[in-house]
C-alpha cells in the first residue's frame, strides 16, 4: 500500500529531534548493509537473488538483513567439509549481519525516543507563545527544526476544502518560490485522498509513494515534488480545522512510521495549545466586555444619583464672567470617582493612563471627564484645571 492510516490503537506520544544529524548515522548503517550485501554476493556466487539496499526506504533494512542472514545460513549448510575457509567466511558474515541488526535496532529505538523528546521540548517552547496567531506562525518552523523533517506546510480546513497558509523549508528561502503561488488557494477534499479521510478519522496518514496514491497532484507532486509525506490533522474540539504536511524533500529518503508518530504527536500537542490559546482569547474578550458594562452601569448610577442634587447648579456654573471662570467661584460638586479622575487630570495624565491607574476602561474615563467639564462649565481639560486651581 502507498497510503497508511494509523489505527486507533497505535497512537503514541510525540516529539522529535532538531536538525538532521540523525540521518548521518542512518546513512552509515545503510552503507554498512550495502557492504555486507556485496560480501554476501561474492560468497554466494550469484546462486540466488539478493534483496536490494536503498536508503530511501531504510525501514526495510531489518527485513533485508534477515533475508541475507537466512541465505548465508542456507549456504553454510551446503558447504563441503573440505572448504573450511569458506565456512569461516560465511560464519563471520552471519555474525556481522546480526551485529548490524542489533545496531540498527538500537539506533531506531534511540532516535525515535530522541525525536519524541525534542518534539516535547518544542511544544513546551510554543506553550509560551502569546496568542493563537503567533502559535500557528511558529508551528511549521518548530516541526522542522525540532522534529527532524526537512519541510512542513500548515493549512486551514473549511467547507470541504483545505487552504495552504505557510511553509517552512530548511533548504529554501522563507516562503519558497514554488509555494507562494499556492498560498490561500483552495484545494478540494474529495474522494479517498488522505486529507479527506482525516476529516472523520482525525488520525494522521502516511503516504509511502505519491506516484501510486490518490493525492492532490498539482500541489503535492507537480509543485511540491514530494515523493512521500505525512499529513496530520489539527483538531479543535471535535472538528479538524487544519493540516500539517511534512516530508524529507529534497532528500531521497521516504517517510516511515516513526515520522508519522512524531508528526502526530506534534500536531496533537499543537491542537491542545491552539485550543487553549483560543479559549484564553475568548475569556479576555468577555472580561473586557463585562468590565465595560460594569463600569458603564456604575457611571450611569452616579449620574442618576446626582441629577437631582446638581440640577440647580448647572445654570450657574455654565455662566462665565468676561475674565473666564465660574461665577463667584461657585464650588463644583464632584463625585468621589470624578475627584479621583480629576486629581490625575491635574498631573497631566492621559485618559489611558488614568484608566490604568484606577483600573477602569478608557471609555469610562472619557465619560467622567465629560461630566467634570460640564460641571466646571469648561470647554476643555486645561480650562477646567485652570479654573479649579484659581478657585482653590
Amino acid at each position: 500500500m502507498s497510503v497508511s492510516m494509523v489505527s486507533d490503537s497505535a497512537r503514541t506520544a510525540a516529539v522529535a529531534r532538531p536538525g538532521g544529524d540523525w540521518w548521518s548515522r542512518e546513512i552509515e548503517l545503510v552503507d554498512h548493509l550495502r557492504s555486507l550485501r556485496e560480501t554476501a554476493a561474492r560468497e554466494l556466487c550469484g546462486s540466488v537473488t539478493l534483496p536490494a539496499v536503498e536508503w530511501d526506504v531504510p525501514w526495510r533494512a531489518a527485513e533485508t538483513i534477515s533475508a541475507l542472514t537466512h541465505l548465508c545460513i542456507d549456504a553454510l549448510r551446503r558447504v563441503p567439509g573440505s572448504e573450511d575457509d569458506r565456512g569461516e567466511r560465511l560464519c563471520g558474515l552471519i555474525l556481522d549481519l546480526q551485529r548490524l541488526a542489533m545496531d540498527w535496532y538500537l539506533h531506531d529505538t534511540a532516535m525515535r525516543g530522541q525525536r519524541l523528546a525534542d518534539c516535547a521540548a518544542g511544544l513546551s517552547r510554543l506553550r509560551g507563545v502569546p496568542d493563537s496567531a503567533a502559535l500557528l506562525d511558529n508551528a511549521c518552523q518548530e516541526l522542522v527544526l525540532r522534529c527532524g523533517f526537512h519541510r512542513a506546510v500548515l493549512s486551514k480546513v473549511e467547507n470541504r476544502s483545505w487552504t495552504p497558509l505557510m511553509l517552512h523549508d530548511r533548504s529554501a528561502p522563507a516562503g519558497g518560490s514554488w509555494f507562494s503561488d499556492w498560498i490561500n488557494q483552495t484545494v478540494p477534499l474529495v474522494g479517498d485522498a488522505p486529507e479527506a479521510e482525516m476529516l472523520s478519522r482525525r488520525r494522521p496518514s502516511l503516504v509511502y509513494d505519491t506516484d501510486n496514491a490518490p493525492v492532490y497532484r498539482p500541489l503535492i507532486v507537480q509543485a511540491g515534488q514530494s515523493r512521500s509525506y505525512v499529513v496530520a490533522p489539527l483538531v479543535l474540539g471535535q472538528d479538524v480545522v487544519g493540516f500539517l504536511h511534512t516530508d524529507h524533500h529534497p532528500l531521497a529518503r521516504r517517510v516511515d512510521q516513526a515520522d508519522r508518530d512524531v508528526a502526530w504527536a506534534f500536531a496533537d500537542g499543537i491542537s491542545h495549545l491552539y485550543e487553549r490559546a483560543v479559549l484564553v482569547e475568548r475569556l479576555q474578550t468577555h472580561r473586557d466586555s463585562v468590565r465595560e458594562l460594569f463600569f458603564g452601569a456604575v457611571d450611569r448610577i452616579d449620574q442618576l444619583c446626582e441629577s437631582g442634587r446638581d440640577a440647580t447648579r448647572w445654570s450657574e456654573t455654565a455662566r462665565t464672567e468676561d475674565a473666564g471662570g465660574p461665577v463667584g467661584n461657585v464650588p463644583v460638586g464632584l463625585t468621589e470617582r470624578e475627584s479621583d479622575v480629576f486629581d490625575l487630570m491635574v498631573t497631566g495624565a492621559s485618559n489611558q493612563e488614568i484608566a490604568d491607574r484606577l483600573v477602569i476602561t478608557e471609555g469610562t474615563v472619557k465619560s467622567h471627564v465629560k461630566h467634570i467639564l460640564r460641571k466646571y462649565g469648561a470647554v476643555n481639560r486645561a480650562q477646567a484645571i485652570a479654573w479649579a486651581l484659581n478657585g482653590s
